[in-house]
């Protein structure tokens, strides 16, 4: 009798529970929810959480796999290189870019003060150790290429040390000199061919970058003394796909499969690139906008709960004043780039198209009679034209008051007043 009493109870519990739930959707769909229609929303109900779960489950995954790092995506060795670790010291390719190359970790990476004080005490094995954490060394007889794949975090927008950091970044960006390099994937790659922050004289080796995304980013380096086929035989062998999926918002265009002709990928890349430079100024305009719109009791409330040079505050630092969403930013990158790679592919097709159309038309025009003679061109239509006559033209005024002319054997003639 305890058991059927038990039983009994929990199905009062779960009558009066559904009975609740019932009356719930009922008033979601203005009292008339039929015992149907109840059914249907509980399998809704269902799918959306178990959507969510999902969901969850696959932000997880990407979070460890950025947490990971992008090390991993870095090619193998392609036929004719050798690929070395950056603490490998004793070998001339790692020397060569250590010494030459200028290899150098994104700001970004550097966690704080701490840190950036360990690292200058490190040295030479220090820096190599923390360098190698995101790239490596290849090298192909002469060639040596220094190839780092960072993943640079959402800048910590609501704290001075995060705001200064993105600044930083973004200044040091801007004092570069590049050209369009090419676009491989929906990746724009640029050619530095020049920085203010360095001295008059080139460097002896080449400067490569390409981004994927915007503020959360994933940068592509590489700094090498190779030729364009042996930089792009590397470039060529990694996975971006695999590197979008990294983002939390990736990109549209990259590794969608968008070709672009080789001898137009520079200029695309330029274009993507001064697309880029015009998102950095709008959040330029952003940072100006919260530093005239300080609450210094935030600040200093962030100063004291911020962990890093890349951890936000637990208070806004303008009191409401400038409100500021990172996600649109990326989002709204990502379409940018869509509409002008596709832009351009529109332009680039009708282009092509107008330029078979004029050749097609002028060809047709060299046929056709009312603009030309049949089957002459050039100097034999000049000679078919209709030759002038030779003849004298003699003109007779008689007394009364006409006026004649004569050609040939043809006379006009004029009366007075006409």
């Amino acid at each position: 009798m305890g058991v059927l009493r038990i039983l009994g109870f929990a199905m009062i519990v779960c009558l009066v529970i559904a009975g609740l739930d019932y009356f719930q959707q009922g008033k979601k769909h203005d009292g008339s929810l039929s015992v149907s229609g109840y059914v249907d929303t509980i399998k809704q109900r269902f799918a959306q959480q178990q959507g969510e779960r999902e969901a969850k489950a696959v932000e997880r995954d990407r979070q460890n796999r950025w947490n990971a790092g992008a090390k991993p995506y870095l090619p193998a060795a392609a036929q004719g290189w050798d690929r070395y670790e950056l603490t490998d010291l004793d070998s001339a390719p790692v020397d060569t870019v250590l010494s030459e190359y200028d290899p150098t970790p994104l700001i970004s990476s550097v966690s704080g003060t701490s840190e950036l004080i360990r690292l200058s005490k490190a040295g030479k094995e220090g820096f190599a150790r923390k360098l190698s954490k995101t790239g490596l060394v290849y090298s192909n007889g002469d060639e040596v290429a220094w190839f780092d794949i960072s993943l640079k975090p959402k800048s910590a927008r609501n704290s001075l040390a995060g705001i200064a950091l993105s600044r930083q970044q973004n200044f040091a960006a801007m004092t570069e000199i590049t050209k369009g390099f090419a676009v491989i994937d929906g990746v724009a790659f640029m050619e530095t061919t020049y920085s203010m922050l360095e001295s008059d004289e080139a460097p002896d080796y080449r400067r490569i970058t390409g981004r994927i995304g915007i503020d959360e980013e994933v940068v592509i380096r590489m700094n090498t003394n190779a030729s364009d086929e042996a930089i792009l035989e590397l470039l060529q062998a990694v996975d971006y796909a695999a590197l979008n999926a990294l983002l939390t918002f990736p990109s549209p265009v990259v590794g969608a499969g968008i070709l672009i002709p080789q001898d137009r990928q520079a200029e695309v890349a330029q274009k993507m690139d001064d697309l880029y430079s015009e998102m950095i100024l709008v959040q330029e305009k952003m940072t100006d906008e919260k530093l005239e719109n300080l609450n210094f009791a935030a600040v200093m409330v962030n100063a004291m709960t911020a962990s890093g040079y890349n951890s936000d505050g637990i208070m806004d630092i303008t009191g409401g004043k400038v409100f500021e969403n990172q996600d649109v930013l990326q989002i709204g990158y990502g379409r940018a780039q869509k509409l002008l790679l596709e832009s351009d592919q529109r332009q680039a097709a009708l282009a092509d198209d107008t330029a078979q159309g004029s050749g097609f038309f002028k060809r047709l025009k060299d046929k056709l009679p009312a603009f030309g003679i049949p089957g002459v061109t050039g100097a034999s239509a000049d000679s078919a034209a209709p030759k002038k006559s030779s003849q004298p033209v003699r003109v007779h005024k008689g007394g009364l008051g006409t006026s004649c002319a004569q050609v040939g054997s043809i006379k006009r003639c004029a009366a007075a007043g006409q």
